[in-house]
Order: structure tokens, then sequence, then C-alpha cells
């Protein structure tokens, strides 16, 4: 009998440490919580990692799927590029990547600039170039296919190089200076150029192997030409200005007179705008405005008014593209981070739309239709300045 009780008196005391081990321990300071019969649930771990709009993780491998004209947004996450519809999330995976580099598609959408200047295609008939030694800043597709690239070396210098074969070509014509952005003409029979010079920042016009340049646009105050972009009918050069008085202005010069510039748009002052972005057709424009990365915001401009592009968002956004001539895509987050992407309808008649969460980053993956094929001048007996106008 003794054996027995201290046996059973053995059994007790271990349930009950059992028991008390099972706990969970008070936290403390908060007052302890009633002992419920009901089981309780532990919540679901919150997604992480880049996924869909729904939290569908991106496939695993890279199987080389058909990629369709509708998939407009690419993006890039674990190392691979991808290739998303808007509309439907239909997902493809474009081939694996170390480096992306710039990320910049070409205008048909089959070829995008990566690290090292190398070039990839997707599709059968598309370009693959390697990567080269030559470091470049400012870059412009040529149009409208993408036979070339027109860019700024790492002396700030101009040049081409040609996708057909690689090769380079200087552009020994264009003034001395420092060249700061790049702007082919969607004819594709005419660059842009935004030059430093001794004198001040300065715009000028050449042919598309810098033969023949002009000087469109000159400054003698101090104002400063954050971005350049052709409208895509081909009919004006656009630019922003950060003044010497401390605000940006949107510019733009119709080519087929070239005598004077106007504004579109004007910031507030403190302000630094650029990234300029003009859709397809219509007269809507975005800009991301602030100096730092943590202070960038996305603004949809249309009749000289702006409109915050996501409006309820804490994070730095930048406008990225259009997708057609009404939808922004949008990035949130970035400065070192991930980015969230959105679509955002610029007339305000549909809420933005997320598209992927946690992704590295993204690029419009559009197709030019209809491009111009000449370049406006001014007619014989309307030759504009021959310094420019500033």
């Amino acid at each position: 009998m003794r054996r027995g009780t201290r046996w059973l008196s053995f059994l007790l005391a271990t349930a009950f440490l059992a028991g008390a081990c099972t706990q969970p321990p008070e936290t403390p300071g908060s007052p302890s919580s009633p002992v419920s019969d009901t089981p309780s649930t532990s919540p679901s771990a919150v997604p992480t990692g880049a996924r869909l709009a729904d939290g569908t993780p991106l496939p695993e491998g890279c199987t080389g799927a058909i990629v369709r004209r509708s998939q407009t947004v690419a993006f890039v996450a674990e190392d691979r590029a991808w290739a998303l519809d808007p509309d439907t999330n239909e997902l493809s995976c474009l081939f694996p990547l170390d480096d992306p580099g710039p990320f910049s598609w070409g205008p048909q959408g089959d070829r995008v600039l990566l690290a090292g200047f190398e070039v990839r295609g997707v599709g059968a008939d598309a370009p693959n170039l390697p990567a080269i030694q030559t470091p470049f800043t400012a870059f412009d597709w040529g149009h409208p296919i993408g036979l070339a690239v027109a860019f700024a070396d790492g002396n700030g210098d101009p040049r081409k190089r040609f996708i057909d074969d690689g090769h380079q070509l200087k552009l020994d014509a264009l003034p001395p200076g420092t060249y700061l952005h790049v702007a082919y003409h969607p004819s594709g029979l005419a660059l842009a150029f935004v030059v430093e010079t001794d004198e001040g920042q300065e715009i000028w016009l050449s042919t598309n192997e810098g033969e023949d340049p002009q000087r469109l646009i000159f400054s003698k105050r101090g104002t400063t030409f954050t971005s350049l972009v052709f409208s895509a009918d081909g009919e004006r050069l656009w630019w922003t200005a950060e003044h010497a008085e401390g605000y940006p202005e949107l510019h733009f010069m119709n080519l087929d007179t070239r005598t004077g510039f106007g504004t579109a748009w004007r910031g507030t002052e403190g302000t630094v705008a650029g990234g300029l972005e003009l859709p397809p057709a219509g007269a809507l424009a975005a800009v991301t405005e602030g100096a730092d990365c943590e202070e960038h915001k996305a603004l949809v401009l249309s009749n000289g008014s702006t409109t915050v592009a996501l409006p309820d968002e804490t994070r730095p956004t930048e406008a990225l593209g259009w997708l057609d001539r009404r939808t922004l895509l949008v990035g949130a987050g970035g400065c070192g981070d991930t980015i969230d992407l959105y679509t955002v309808d610029a007339r305000g008649e549909d809420d933005p739309a997320l598209l992927a969460l946690e992704v590295e980053m993204a690029a419009p993956r559009t197709r030019v239709v209809n491009p111009p094929d000449e370049v406006p001048a001014p007619q014989p007996d309307e030759e504009p300045p021959p310094d420019g106008v500033g």
C-alpha cells in the first residue's frame, strides 16, 4: 500500500508539472487572462517576399513561358525578370537575372537594357548583346524599333551603340560639354540633349547621328533641366526645369516654330521635380517630386493642375511610366527597400489597383504604335532664333 501510494503521488506530481510547463508565460505588467475552455488558434503568418496582390507567391523556376503583348508590366524579383498583365494578372517569367541595371525596355517591348550595357531580348527575333566595359549615365532607346541606344558615357560625352553588332559611334559633331539627359525623337530621326557648359545648362537638337546641332534653349540664371522627353506624336519637346528661385516647372517647345516655349505647370516653392513621363496620347503628364528619395512623390499633371498619384501612401512613390493614355504605373517604397506596384487611373475614375508586392524594380513594357515619320521644322520664312531662346 505504501509503495502504491508513493507511485500515485509521483504520477500526480508529474502530471501537475507537465501541465504547468505548457501554460503560456505571463507578460509582465499586464493582467492575467481568464482560462477559456475553447481552444485558441494563432493568427496566420503575414506573407512576406515578392508576391501578387492576392498574396500568391511567384512561381518557382523560369521555364520560358509564352510572353504576351498584354503583359505590359515588367518587374524584377527573386533574381528573375517577370511580365504581368495588369488586367488579368497573367504572369510569365522572362529570364534569370543577376543585375538588372536600368531595366529599361525598348519601344517594342521585346528588348531590355541591363547592367553593363547588356541587351536581353524576349522572343525568337529579339537581339541579345553582351555587357561591355563602357560606363553610361543618361540614355534613351532608339525609336521606333530600338535599333540603337543613344547615351552619355562615363565622361559625359555623347555616343550611340548599335544593337545589330554592338559597335559604338562617338557623336563628335555635337558641342562640347557634359551631357546630362538624352531623348530620342519618336520618328528615330532626331536626338535632343541637355548639356552642361561653362555658360550653364542648354538643350540641343540634332539628327539621329549627332549632325547639324541646334541650340534650342539656354539658361544664364542658374536654372537646371531635370528631365527631357518628346511627345509621342513628335510635335513637341517637353522638359522639367528647376529654376534658380527654387521652384520646378514643366515647359514645352513646338518644334514647328522653335521661337519660344510655354509653361504647362509650376510647382510650389522649395520643391524639385523630375522624371517626366508622357503617355502615348493625350495631354496628361507625370513627374516625381522631391529632391531626396525619401521625399519622392508621384504626381499626375493635367491642364496645369496637380494630383497625387497615391494620396493615401505614406512611403515614397515614383512615377514609373504609362501603360496607356490614362494608366500610370507607380512604385511605392524603394530607397534601398523593395517596392509595391500600383496602377493609377490618371482621370481619377477608378481607385489605384495593387499589382504586386515587395519586388525590386519595375518598368512599363509597352509597344509604340503609329510613330511619326518626320521631325517638325520651321518653314523657311519662319527661322527660329539662331542661338535658341532662354
